[in-house]
């Protein structure tokens, strides 16, 4: 059997699991039959791909080219199962169900839904479930409950886009993750429900937090809430967007690894944006306190790629959009559920222009390394971060203008297309269930893309066209 073939239904067996979750859960809360048929039509045709590949022998190496395109097609296929219980339920077209699905496991939160406050308990559940699946990676779980460490796991761990590790083995650092990430769940599931948000929204918006999904079970996202909520939420999205191997060391007592440059540089990118957005917001008449309230939120759930709100960001003026326009396209720390272009990047990226100046002024004879805090990065890693900064952009510039075709302003299409490609959820009014057919496919792509890093799903279409 080909490989690609048999991991990708290996994958999906995982979220069938998830899929009879909820459909247990739609009987026992929603009492409805045609929800819980919903949930288990797609969750037999998994568990019956599954009987096919259960008794073969897994391959015991696969290439680079192989793990992308495993990465790249499994998350492909992951939202069109899980795009099925909302169109066999009635509540989304087809099309509409896979962008809440895409938008969903790659922990987007960008919807399709109108009125979520209508929409069945199990509904709401699945959408978050979805975030808090795709936050870590459906691949991370897959691999943590795998009892043995071969080239197949590093492979498939690495085509996520990820290259982590605090463990001697792939699992292991994984199985830490997964150990890190459901304690912070119900951390501040919580510490939410005492802050004064029922239990059933502080469960969902905590999975949703961590995973810096947003999908939100009520129409004003955070609003809805009392203000204590937002500023703990702060907190709860930061913590998603750092690496989790800096809160592995923070587990160890490690405080002073905890911040790494990348927290750093989060801390100062937030200082910064805060100080420019601020005052613009106090001109046009906002409350100080709520002006610092609102401009916090939304640097760090843009920064982070979370994508809650707390104002409709519709109202703010193209200067505040750009503010957050360029934190979405920033994104958190490698390693984190956070996506986007990733905050080492970034530093490489600034860090090269002082470093060029100093290499034009020294003499020819001199050897100056290109050394950030105490990595020296080899020329090919510079390369690389400019070969992916200047796709991502790219790429960002073509959705866009796609969206100005549609008549909307620059300033708007680029918030909107950095908000799907950066996984981060955000929006100022352009998503919606009346949008063009294409510029719902264009931004299922760009979430797709971004959220694999983009070049996974190059190496698969480039695969298919070259056959």
């Amino acid at each position: 059997m080909n490989k690609t073939v048999y991991f990708v239904i290996k994958l999906l067996t995982y979220i069938s699991i998830f899929l009879v979750f909820d459909a247990f859960y739609a009987l026992v809360v929603d009492h409805n039959p045609l929800l819980v048929l919903s949930f288990l039509f797609p969750a037999v045709w998994v568990i019956f791909l599954w009987t096919l590949v259960m008794d073969k022998k897994p391959p015991e190496k696969l290439t680079i080219r192989e793990s992308f395109k495993i990465a790249a097609l499994g998350w492909l296929m992951m939202s069109f199962v899980g795009a099925i219980p909302y169109f066999l339920s009635g509540y989304l077209d087809p099309l509409d169900a896979w962008f809440e699905s895409m938008s969903g496991f790659t922990a987007t939160g960008l919807t399709m839904f109108t009125d979520v406050e209508t929409l069945p308990r199990s509904i709401l559940l699945w959408r978050s479930l979805t975030e808090w699946i795709g936050g870590v990676g459906v691949i991370a779980l897959f691999l943590s409950v795998m009892y043995r460490t071969s080239k197949v796991v590093q492979a498939l761990y690495f085509a996520e886009g990820r290259t982590d590790k605090t463990d001697p083995t792939v699992v292991g650092t994984v199985r830490k993750i997964w150990g890190i990430y459901v304690f912070y769940t119900f951390l501040f599931a919580f510490i939410f429900y005492l802050l004064g948000a029922p239990l059933f929204d502080a469960v969902n918006i905590a999975m949703t937090a961590l995973a810096t999904g947003g999908f939100a079970v009520t129409n004003n996202s955070i609003a809805a809430y009392p203000p204590a909520v937002a500023v703990a939420m702060i907190f709860a999205m930061a913590l998603g967007g750092i690496s989790f191997v800096s809160h592995i060391n923070l587990f160890r007592g490690k405080v002073r690894e905890f911040f790494s440059i990348e927290v750093k540089a989060m801390l100062l990118i937030v200082f910064v944006f805060f100080i420019m957005m601020v005052p613009t917001l106090i001109m046009r008449g906002t409350d100080p306190l709520t002006a610092t309230l609102d401009s916090n939120f939304h640097i760090v759930s843009a920064l982070t790629g979370t994508g809650f709100s707390v104002t409709d960001l519709s109202s703010l003026s193209d200067y505040d959009k750009t503010i957050l326009t360029l934190a979405m396209i920033f994104g958190g720390a490698y390693g984190s559920t956070s996506s986007a272009l990733k905050l080492i990047r970034v530093i490489v990226l600034f860090y090269g222009i002082f470093w060029y100046v100093k290499v034009r002024l020294a003499p020819r004879s001199a050897i100056i390394p290109f050394k950030i805090g105490k990595k020296v990065f080899e020329p090919s890693e510079v390369r690389d971060v400019a070969i992916y900064t200047t796709t991502y952009i790219f790429m960002l510039l073509i959705g866009a203008m796609v969206f100005m075709l549609y008549g909307h302003s620059l300033c708007d299409s680029l918030f909107e297309v950095a908000s799907a490609e950066g996984n981060v959820g955000l929006s100022v009014g352009i998503t919606s269930p009346t949008m063009p057919v294409v510029g719902k496919i264009v931004l299922i792509l760009e979430m797709w893309f971004g959220r694999l890093e983009i070049f996974p799903v190059l190496v698969m279409l480039a695969d298919i066209f070259k056959k």
